[in-house]
C-alpha cells in the first residue's frame, strides 16, 4: 500500500490539468482503479503493492459523477462489465487480482457526467507528456513482469515510449491484430525498469461485442487467444 500512496503524492500537479479534466479529490478506500482508488485488490484484507506482478492499464477513470458514486459506496462496482469480464479473464488465466495493479494512462477525472468520447486532455500535448512521464513513474515503482493494455485507445499512447512497441504507433486494436503484434516481449521503457511483456486486449466493458472481430483478425478463437495473452504476460 505504501507505494500506492507514494504514487498519489507524485501525481501531476492540479494546476497542470487541462480544461475538462479535474484532479481526484481523494482515493476511494476500497477496490478501484488508480487514480480514483489505490489500484489494489482490497477484497482480501490489507494488500501489499504487487511489485513484479501485472499492471492492468486502462485509459481513464470515468467521470466526476461516477467517481463520487463509487466513493460513496467505498469501491467501484465489481459487477460492472469492466470488472466482471476482467476478473473472469484473470481467473481463467490463473492470475490472482491481488497480483495486479489496476491503473490508467490518463490521470484525473472527466468533469461532469460524460464517460465516453475523446478524453478532454487527449489533445493537450503537454498533459499527454505529463501522463506519459507518470506512467513511467508507475513502472519504476511496480517493476511489472507484464502489462495488460485495455482497449484501442491506449496502445498508441504508450507506443512512443519503447522501440519494441513500434508496431503500435498510431494503431488501434484491429491494426495490431492484423500485424500479429498483440504480444510484445522484452519491452524496455526505461533503463531503471526491467523489461516486461506487454499485451493488447479488448476493453473488458466491450469484450463480448468485439470478440468476433478479434477472432476474424487473428484467425482463432478470441477468448482463448486473450487467455493465452494474459498467461504470457504473467509467465
Amino acid at each position: 500500500m505504501n507505494q500506492a500512496l507514494l504514487l498519489r503524492q507524485e501525481l501531476p500537479h492540479p494546476d497542470t490539468y487541462p480544461s475538462g479534466v479535474i484532479p481526484v479529490p481523494e482515493a476511494i478506500t476500497g477496490t478501484a482503479f488508480f487514480p480514483g482508488g489505490h489500484g489494489l485488490w482490497m477484497e482480501e484484507g490489507a494488500p501489499s503493492f504487487p511489485v513484479g506482478g501485472i499492471m492492468v492499464l486502462g485509459h481513464d477513470f470515468h467521470s466526476e459523477v461516477e467517481y463520487h458514486r463509487s466513493k460513496d459506496k467505498k469501491m467501484e462496482n465489481l459487477k460492472s462489465p469492466t470488472w466482471r469480464n476482467l476478473l473472469n479473464l484473470l481467473k481463467e488465466a490463473g492470475v490472482a487480482p491481488r497480483q495486479c495493479f489496476f491503473t490508467n494512462f490518463f490521470m484525473g477525472l472527466r468533469a461532469g457526467s460524460a464517460t465516453t468520447g475523446v478524453f478532454p486532455g487527449r489533445k493537450d500535448s503537454r498533459f499527454v507528456a505529463e501522463c506519459s512521464a507518470f506512467f513511467l513513474t508507475q513502472l519504476r515503482h511496480m517493476k511489472p513482469r507484464g502489462i495488460l493494455v485495455l482497449g484501442s485507445e491506449v496502445p498508441s499512447l504508450i507506443a512512443p515510449l519503447s522501440p519494441q512497441l513500434s508496431p503500435w504507433l498510431g494503431a488501434r486494436l484491429g491494426d495490431i491484430d492484423r500485424q500479429q503484434a498483440a504480444h510484445r516481449t522484452a519491452v524496455q521503457f526505461t533503463p531503471d525498469a526491467p523489461a516486461c511483456t506487454v499485451v493488447s486486449l479488448i476493453h473488458p466493458s466491450l469484450r463480448h461485442a468485439n470478440l468476433r472481430h478479434r477472432t476474424k483478425a487473428v484467425g482463432r478463437d478470441a477468448h482463448a487467444y486473450e487467455v493465452e495473452l494474459v498467461q504470457r504476460a504473467w509467465e
